[in-house]
């Protein structure tokens, strides 16, 4: 009896295969960004080009760190939210998968608008906007994955439901992204928005 609580209070912890998961859908999502640049046409280039530097020379700082912060926030929510359901690891999933397409678009774009200098691009002003937000939706996404399986195990097996320990885990997992978000939205409105501001005077 022992031996078997000792299991239930522990599996939520033996999943850590579902790190290795989000990292196949995140590289898979860059890949399918990077090859679907490449049937853009290239009169939309330009126009889709400006989404890359869209940070205005009057952009107030506060202003854009709070909507960084709250968007990012939502985001968070929302991901643990699909957690607590048995439906969560294909929505989840997805929208890990959306965000690699995003960035390797992103990537994909530079390049093809600013070739060469596209690297600097990327590096100066994508990484500084993408870093924190990725870690953060790469811990959410575990813990909300590792919840929707737990329910699962917990549900099929007919064993009760450890909300203590389940609880404990999350609003830990949750608490680090919070940090993670305001430090990532706290970045992309200061450095961020300089690094954006030099790489157009280049």
């Amino acid at each position: 009896m022992k031996r078997r609580y000792k299991h239930r209070s522990s599996f939520i912890h033996k999943y850590h295969h579902v790190y290795i998961f989000i990292t196949i859908l995140v590289v898979s999502g860059f890949v399918m960004g990077c090859i679907g640049s490449r049937f853009i046409e290239a009169s939309d280039i330009e126009s889709l080009s400006s989404l890359l530097t869209t940070v205005g020379e009057d952009v107030e700082a506060y202003r854009f760190f709070i909507n960084q912060f709250f968007l990012g926030i939502v985001l968070i929510v929302i991901v643990f939210l699909f957690g607590t359901s048995l439906a969560g690891i294909p929505i989840i999933s997805f929208i890990v998968f959306t965000k690699g397409v995003q960035i390797g678009f992103s990537c994909a774009l530079f390049i093809c608008t600013y070739q060469f200098k596209g690297l600097l691009g990327i590096f100066l002003t994508l990484v500084p906007q993408v870093f924190f937000d990725v870690l953060a939706l790469y811990l959410i996404s575990a813990s909300a994955i590792q919840c929707s399986m737990y329910i699962c195990y917990s549900t099929t097996n007919r064993e009760k439901l450890d909300l203590r320990k389940l609880m404990n885990n999350l609003l830990n997992d949750i608490f680090i992204c919070f940090l993670l978000v305001l430090a990532g939205s706290y970045l992309k409105a200061t450095l961020g928005i300089e690094f954006i501001k030099l790489f157009n005077l280049i």
